[in-house]
């Protein structure tokens, strides 16, 4: 039998997401199902893609963590002007995937790293990533990596339902 080593000793490196990529599509839709609660429509997904692929290398950098030669999940990242000094950028991790074979084994936390280290040396003073509301694993994650609530953000959708009355708790 062959050694095993410890997968939070192995590198992690980034590689650019080919456009024509089909498992990078199927991993997407994985993404967004689990987000979601339901699989993003076919016209939706292609037309994203299409959007995000044509941005590719710009202000969009979408990679695949690779450790071991083994694609162990994804990343998309935006780096955009500041609002109040355009001569400032920030980066934003827009999409963010660890396939779940590969979670907590540290591999998040190396690509979350090598994602970060990616966007400050391009400048980035703030980098800003986000999680769906109720995903505490998801936000103790982006904690781990030092990031902090830093504001509420808050949604208006027609039909949407409101949660039943629950008690006041800190975030």
């Amino acid at each position: 039998m062959g050694e095993q080593r410890d997968a939070s000793t192995i590198p992690l490196k980034l590689e650019y997401v080919s456009g024509d990529e089909k498992k990078f599509r199927d991993w997407l839709r994985r993404y967004r199902e689990e987000v979601a609660g339901e699989a993003p429509p076919d016209e939706w997904l292609d037309g994203y893609l299409k959007h995000i692929f044509s941005e590719q290398g710009k202000n969009r950098h979408i990679w695949w963590g690779v450790s071991d030669s083994r694609k162990v999940g994804f990343a998309v990242a935006l780096i955009t002007p500041q609002p109040a000094d355009r001569q400032r950028v920030a980066g934003m991790i827009a999409e963010f995937y660890v396939y779940p074979e590969y979670r907590r084994e540290g591999y998040g936390a190396r690509m979350a790293s090598a994602v970060i280290e990616f966007l400050h040396a391009k400048g980035c003073g703030d980098i800003h990533a986000s999680v769906p509301a109720g995903n505490v694993r998801g936000l103790r994650f982006w904690e781990t990596c030092s990031f902090q609530i830093a504001r509420y953000v808050l949604v208006h959708r027609p039909g949407m339902k409101l949660e039943d009355d629950e008690e006041e708790e800190e975030l």
